[in-house]
This record gives structure tokens, C-alpha cells and sequence, in this order.
């Protein structure tokens, strides 16, 4: 046989052979155009859907009950989507006390409505404050379900400067979600040339008696029978500790004068701060056997101090003792 015949044969093969590339490379190519068509289809039907909706003000919700927010927003076909709960002095309980976005801002039919539903208004105890920065202090109040009101400076002798000096209400009142506490934050220790008022609460009226010879300050004591605390302690005072007082000013305390009965026990508190660098917040929690709770210390303390107090009670009570916030002792006194 001729070289032709077998060259022809060998093309026809090879021509063969070539043909399901061409098939499998002409069938990616369609599918991509396909995918294309229909990618590009869509969007533009789904901006055309959009775009034809008709643009509504959204209604104003404030106060609505939940029907009638549902009623509203049907009327302008909106959704609604419960966000949260917040409390709102004098909000009817399960209404609507915010709403985003907000009445009279112009949307397209179909958005979404968030709504925040008035809670609550259950009691809360308020934290202790004293001793934490600022930034924890408005971070803790927040967790609690309050609302941190004005912040102050004021020197200290006792608190760091940065460190919440005072708080109002004092710990452990009971109060509604949504209340404002406010804060004192120390300047740290007051220049020479200003005076401010120590803490007195649970030392000897000789103490205070001292001091306010000493810088020319008029006392007024006023004596309490019915105080729970031991004889001759001052249990209160005014101004505030840390608050400035000038030469001549007058400052007021409650000393505890209080009748012993026969049947009133006494327990020695004896307390050694660790050792370490820095000052540390000691409260000192006395509960009666109806569980209220009473504060005989809340001030901050030297590392490695020691504390020596008498607690008087009558009944079966409980201290407990906390460190920055932490629970470090709990005894039961009978």
C-alpha cells in the first residue's frame, strides 16, 4: 500500500481522538454563559423588586402594646423584630419604649422594624462601688440593670486618684432597674493647702474630737440609743468623708449611745491584711437574724494592717468580710 493511505488513515484518527476535547471545552463554555444569563437575571429582577417598593414613613410606636405595633406596621408593610428589653419610668409594662429606626424616617416596604419592650421594674441591690476605677464601676452598674448619673472629682486621703471615693445611694439599697447612681472619683491626696473631711465612722468621738481641734472645726454630736454598734463610736457623719471643708465650718455626727442589754454578746474581730503594694477595699458586712444587712466598715486599708473592732449583738447574726469585692471571711455569731 501507498504512504498515502496510511497517512490519510492516521489523520481520520487523530481527528477522532480530538473530537471530545472540542465537546468537553464547548460544554464549559455554555455553562458559563448560562451561569452568567442566569447570575445577571436575578439580580436584576431582585434590584427591579426592591426598587419597586413603594417608600413609607415608618409609624411612630412609642407606648404601642405589641398588637398594635403589629397592626401598624402590617398597614405599611413593615416586619418587626423584638430587640431587647429596657425600663422606662411610667411605661405601661410590655410596650414599646424605643424603636429603630426611629417614627418618621422614610424605608422601603418589607424593612425590618427593631423594637425594645418596657421591662420590669424589679428591685435591684446596688454593688459596692468604693475603691474600683471609674471604667468598672459604670461597667458593673450597667451589668446590674442601673444608669451611672453625674460623676464628681473630689481629693481623697484614703482613695487612689482614679478610684470611685463615693457612691450614692450607698451599698446594698434596694432600688429599681433603670435608677441613676452617682459617683465621686478621687483627685487623689488634697495639696496642703486644702482640708478634707476624714472618715470618723466606727472610731471614737475622741478621735473626731482631735481632728476638729486641731483644724478649728465645730462639732455637733447628735447621740442614738437605739444604734447598733458599740458605745461611743460615731456611726455617721456630715459632710461625707472626702468632702472639703474649710476653718470654722461646722460638721455633724451620730455617736452611738446605745443601752446594753444583759443578754448581748460580744465578738472580737481580729483581721491581718496581706501583704503587697497597694491599698485594698475592706467591707465588713454584720447580718441580723432577719437578714438585714448593716456596713461596720467600708474603707480602704494599708497591706498587711490589722483590724481589732468589737461587733455587739444581741441575736444570732452573720459578718462576712470582702476584700475588693471578694468574700474572704463568713462566720456565724450565736
Amino acid at each position: 500500500m501507498s504512504n498515502e493511505f496510511f497517512d490519510e488513515i492516521s489523520s481520520k484518527k487523530k481527528s477522532k481522538k480530538g473530537r471530545p476535547s472540542r465537546a468537553i471545552a464547548f460544554a464549559v463554555v455554555t455553562l458559563v454563559l448560562f451561569g452568567g444569563l442566569i447570575y445577571f437575571s436575578t439580580d436584576w429582577a431582585l434590584d427591579a423588586l426592591i426598587h419597586t417598593r413603594k417608600e413609607v414613613p415608618v409609624p411612630d410606636l412609642k407606648h404601642k402594646t405589641l398588637s398594635e405595633t403589629l397592626d401598624l406596621l402590617a398597614a405599611s408593610n413593615l416586619a418587626v423584630k423584638k430587640a431587647g428589653e429596657e425600663v422606662e419610668a411610667g411605661a405601661p409594662p410590655g410596650s414599646v419604649v424605643r424603636q429603630l429606626p426611629s417614627a418618621g424616617t422614610t424605608v422601603r416596604e418589607g424593612r425590618i422594624i427593631r423594637v425594645w419592650i418596657s421591662g420590669t421594674e424589679e428591685d435591684v441591690a446596688l454593688p459596692n462601688l468604693i475603691g474600683m476605677t471609674l471604667h468598672d464601676a459604670q461597667l458593673l452598674i450597667r451589668q446590674t440593670g442601673l444608669i451611672t448619673g453625674t460623676v464628681d472629682n473630689a481629693y481623697s486621703n484614703d482613695y487612689p486618684k482614679g478610684s470611685v471615693s463615693n457612691q450614692n445611694p450607698k451599698t446594698g439599697n434596694k432600688m429599681p432597674k433603670g435608677s441613676v447612681v452617682t459617683l465621686v472619683v478621687s483627685n487623689g491626696p488634697p495639696p496642703q493647702n486644702v482640708l478634707v473631711m476624714p472618715s470618723f465612722r466606727m472610731k471614737k468621738l475622741t478621735e473626731l474630737s482631735a481632728w476638729a481641734t486641731a483644724n478649728d472645726i465645730d462639732v455637733s454630736v447628735t447621740d442614738d440609743p437605739n444604734s447598733a454598734f458599740p458605745n461611743g463610736v460615731v456611726t455617721d457623719q456630715f459632710p461625707a468623708p472626702d468632702s472639703q471643708v474649710n476653718k470654722g465650718d461646722k460638721v455633724s455626727v451620730t455617736v452611738s449611745r446605745r443601752s446594753v442589754s444583759t443578754d448581748e454578746k460580744s465578738y472580737h474581730l481580729h483581721y491581718e491584711m496581706a501583704q503587697g503594694k497597694n491599698r485594698s477595699n475592706v467591707r465588713i458586712v454584720l447580718i441580723d437574724n432577719a437578714g438585714n444587712e448593716k456596713d461596720i466598715m467600708n474603707e480602704m486599708k494599708d497591706p498587711g494592717s490589722k483590724i481589732d473592732m468589737e461587733i455587739p449583738y444581741a441575736n444570732e447574726a452573720v459578718f462576712r468580710i470582702y476584700i475588693n469585692g471578694i468574700l474572704v471571711r463568713e462566720r456565724e455569731l450565736k
